[in-house]
């Protein structure tokens, strides 16, 4: 066994296959959220007297998370968490003002602060039913395992929070790469951290624009999940469930 492979734990098996980590979206492809997150907005709107329905909140998510990503394969930002603190701001008091409703400091502050709270609670963040005895089977077979996600400067702790912390090499989030996916910088920060060729890597989310473009942007292969059945992709591998992944990665063993 060279050094690199003994260093790493790898056997000569798995130092051979195509992949030698799997990498993954967080949102949605490993966790969900109870209460939804659109309930939890709707209870936090409640601390500040307003009331809106679910159809009217997700129709403002919409809007506000398309125009903050309507340029996310090309915009870099500050990796800091200042400028993390001040985007979710900048969408928190944009929400707001979709809904018709007063978006000023004090407003916000209340609204933010019922918000974090919320999605804070024990048990708000959850993984899929799946998603240990997937990430079990493959770290059994050897395999290195990642986290690659749109997400703010509290990542590493809503993983703990879901109970997946100790399963992952590296946790990589937008905030702390500067870049959004589908930018390829957020996958080439990971992998370098990695010290892993993109052809070694594959990526598992169940946005077609932010995780399989994206992941190919930087030259690595992707699954796209999708677990409600409404996917309309057929250029990439589509899966159910994160079980689906398991068959797509035995064919590529020797």
């Amino acid at each position: 066994m060279s050094r690199n492979r003994a260093r790493l734990g790898l056997s000569s098996e798995s130092s051979s296959r195509r992949y030698q980590a799997i990498l993954f979206d967080l949102g949605y492809t490993l966790v969900y959220f109870e209460p939804p997150q659109e309930i939890v907005v709707q209870a936090a709107l409640r601390t500040i007297g307003a009331e809106r329905s679910v159809d009217s909140i997700q129709a403002a998510v919409q809007v506000v998370w398309g125009r903050y990503y309507q340029d996310a394969e090309t915009l870099t930002f500050p990796a800091t968490e200042e400028h993390d603190r001040e985007i979710q701001c900048q969408l928190e008091t944009a929400m707001l003002s979709e809904l018709g409703l007063k978006s000023d400091l004090e407003t916000w502050q209340r609204f933010s602060a019922a918000i974090d709270d919320g999605f804070g609670q024990p048990g708000a963040v959850r993984p899929y039913a799946e998603a240990k005895e997937v990430l079990e089977v493959l770290q059994r077979r050897g395999y290195r395992l990642g986290i690659v996600s749109n997400w703010s400067w509290n990542l590493r702790e809503r993983v703990e929070q879901a109970g997946l912390n100790g399963y992952f090499e590296i946790v990589w989030g937008s905030a702390y790469a500067g870049c959004n996916k589908p930018h390829p910088c957020i996958f080439e920060q990971a992998l370098d951290q990695m010290v892993l060729p993109a052809q070694q890597a594959y990526y598992v989310g169940d946005s077609y624009r932010h995780d399989v473009l994206g992941a190919r942007a930087a030259g690595m292969d992707a699954a796209l999940l999708d677990r409600d059945g409404t996917a309309t992709a057929n250029d990439c591998p589509v899966i159910p469930d994160l079980r689906g992944l398991l068959p797509l990665l035995d064919r590529q063993e020797p």
